[in-house]
Parts: structure tokens; C-alpha cells; sequence
């Protein structure tokens, strides 16, 4: 069968490539199997930060739909405030127009104003 140490060389080599064959192809099994798992996890974290994403951008149109309501209430009650001070402030001047001239009309108007400005700021920093 050997006729000479050649053909057991050619028998060492041969199974010695057999056996490196076998090895490459069971590691490319595992390193496909690897990246598989690999693939999945990252497949599960986009689902996963997808979903945070959703639930986040909902809260902030809730917080954003609630400080518009805010808002509307906040401007709606200091345009309130603002006329029933001026209605009260006018019909008191009305009443005792004739103690008071027109610099004192100024001056209460003026209050009005300034009134209402600080309640808008107010609710600025309220809707804040």
C-alpha cells in the first residue's frame, strides 16, 4: 500500500487538510450562528427604542395640547380680569367724575394696563 515515505506524507497532508476543512467549517457555523444572535438583539432594541420613541413623542403632544389649554385659560381669564377691572374702574370714576380730572383717569388706566401685564406674565410663567 506505501511504497515509499511520499505516499505517507500524501496521507499526513491529505488528512491534515480534511481535518482543517472540518475545523473552517464548524467555526463558520458558530460565527454564523454568532452574528444571528447578533442580528436579533439589535432587531429587539430598534422594536424596543422604537416603542420609547412612540410613547415619548405621545406624552409630549399631551404636555403640549395641555399647555395650550393652559394657555387659552390663563389669556382668557387675564382678558376677564382686565375688563372687569376696567368696567369697576370706570363706572367709580363715572360715579365720582366730578371729584376727579382726567390725570387721575390717566392714572387708573395706566394701573389697568399694568395690571393686566403682570397677570399675562403670570400666566407666562405658570404655562412655563
Amino acid at each position: 500500500m506505501f511504497t515509499n515515505s511520499k505516499d505517507i506524507l500524501f496521507l499526513v497532508i491529505s488528512f491534515c487538510v480534511l481535518w482543517v476543512t472540518f475545523f473552517l467549517c464548524w467555526m463558520f457555523y458558530y460565527v454564523m450562528r454568532l452574528l444571528r444572535n447578533v442580528n436579533q438583539v439589535v432587531e429587539e432594541f430598534r422594536v424596543r427604542l422604537q416603542t420609547l420613541l412612540e410613547t415619548v413623542n405621545h406624552i409630549r403632544s399631551k404636555v403640549d395640547s395641555l399647555s395650550n389649554i393652559i394657555s387659552l385659560i390663563t389669556d382668557g381669564a387675564g382678558g376677564l380680569a382686565k375688563k372687569i377691572i376696567t368696567k369697576k374702574a370706570h363706572d367709580w370714576l363715572d360715579d365720582s367724575s366730578e371729584k376727579f380730572n382726567n390725570s387721575a383717569k390717566e392714572a387708573v388706566a395706566k394701573a389697568v394696563e399694568e395690571t393686566a401685564k403682570k397677570m399675562k406674565k403670570t400666566a407666562k410663567s405658570i404655562k412655563r
